[in-house]
């Protein structure tokens, strides 16, 4: 897999986060990876919209999104003259945030720290409260869902690989040994080891084929669904797709 397609998929399952967890937020267009929105704040003069640009760049999720305020009456510490804001998600980034959490922290830093506006009128208009994100825990808590459910996907990827490994290990014993016949199972399915050394070789390569090739397929499923950063599934993508390189390659010399 290419890496502009892993990153159009990642843009495309950051997108779906983003309808899912903000509101208000909409794509530019038909580009996923430019979205524009409002960010609802009070004021002295009632509540006001702040309107919002995020830029998802072309490496993501290796460098973070920018966020600028195109508004040019607000006045606030973190956000620069020409609508930059600083963010210190952004400033200390990880590549497993993402671009929703991203808008959290600037509703929650919003929060804490209201911003300024440099009009008299403005935009003001009444909404429900319940459009407001205003409680710091219905900001977090979708984030350390997320952090667990990855984490669970994992750790159950590597337990599975563990589970072959030791299986292609008792293998390359039986191998070792010389034995007769014997029959051992890899995914639930019976392999039978003869006594010709290249055969077994053959069998075995095989084996690993299968083993990795429904190894990729369950990993990219995961990532589709979500339930694996965009980080992860590429380094463990690029790990298990060379190892599968190696092994047809090992095949065609047989």
């Amino acid at each position: 897999m290419s890496r502009n397609k892993i990153n159009d998929m990642a843009i495309a399952r950051e997108a779906q986060l983003m309808f899912t967890y903000t509101q208000g937020f909409a794509p530019i267009g038909s580009e996923l990876n430019r979205w524009k929105g409002d960010i609802i704040v009070s004021s002295s003069s009632g509540e006001r919209k702040i309107p919002i640009e995020v830029l998802v760049p072309l490496k993501y999720p290796e460098y973070p999104p920018k966020v600028m305020v195109l508004s040019k009456n607000i006045r606030h510490p973190n956000i620069e003259k020409n609508g930059n804001v600083l963010l210190n998600i952004t400033h200390v980034w990880k590549p497993d945030v993402h671009v929703y959490q991203v808008i959290h922290a600037l509703i929650s830093l919003f929060m804490k720290i209201p911003p300024q506006f440099t009009d008299a009128q403005g935009d003001v208009r009444t909404i429900p409260q319940k459009a407001i994100v205003q409680s710091r825990e219905a900001v977090i808590t979708p984030n350390q869902q997320k952090v667990e459910d990855i984490n669970e996907t994992i750790t159950a990827l590597q337990e599975k690989i563990r589970i072959r490994d030791d299986e292609l290990r008792k293998l390359r014993v039986e191998l070792v040994k010389g034995t007769n016949e014997t029959i051992i199972k890899i995914e639930d399915e019976d392999l039978v080891l003869s006594k010709d050394m290249d055969k077994n070789e053959t069998l075995l390569l095989q084996a690993k084929s299968v083993a990795l090739a429904d190894l990729l397929s369950t990993l990219d499923e995961k990532f589709k669904d979500g339930e694996i950063s965009p980080v992860d599934f590429a380094k463990l993508y690029r790990k298990y797709t060379k190892e599968l390189y190696i092994v047809h390659k090992k095949m065609e010399s047989n």
